[in-house]
């Protein structure tokens, strides 16, 4: 699918629009990603370099919920490839491998918006732009609000793994 394509099939509501992210969106990618780490309340699991995003942002694999010019959520996918060489990736698919799947996540919405279906626009407009081919992810096992996300979006929790000392979900659909 080309850009032009992703940016047709924008969605929008009265607050918000998804689309393709841009170079000019990682500032505010950076920000809401740093506002959902463990230190500041979240429980994101990892935290992606400006180089990580600016390389998403050129193969397609990031998307941007936008209010106004602020972003205030993203989604990012990759292939397996893209991330087996890291240890958390590694031994999600050795729990659970699914080769067919690409792999969804991490999806952020900043705190303003979040109960307004920003997660399950992005997780829409990802999926269309992936062709609704098979996707996993993981979560951690205490984030009872993106496990319901999740599985409301319409995913399965198919597997549980420990990694250090923190358990996770798989989820594929």
């Amino acid at each position: 699918m080309t850009t032009d394509a992703i940016h047709s099939q924008t969605t929008a509501t009265a607050d918000f629009s998804v689309g393709l992210a841009s170079i000019e969106d990682i500032d505010g990618i950076l920000a809401v990603q740093e506002a959902n780490q463990p230190e500041h309340g979240g429980r994101l699991s990892a935290r992606f370099t400006r180089e990580w995003f600016a390389q998403a942002v050129q193969n397609q694999w990031l998307l941007v919920a936008r209010s106004g010019t602020a972003v205030v959520g993203y989604v990012a996918f990759t292939s397996q490839q893209a991330q087996s060489q890291i240890p958390l990736i590694q031994a999600m698919l050795s729990a659970y491998p699914n080769p067919a799947a690409y792999l969804h996540g991490p999806i952020c919405v900043a705190q303003d918006f979040r109960r307004r279906g920003v997660a399950s626009a992005l997780f829409s407009a990802q999926r269309a732009h992936r062709q609704q081919a098979p996707v996993m992810s993981f979560i951690r096992e205490d984030n009872q609000p993106s496990r319901q996300a999740h599985i409301a979006m319409g995913l399965r929790e198919v597997e549980m793994f420990t990694f250090g000392s923190t358990r996770f979900v798989i989820v594929t659909g």
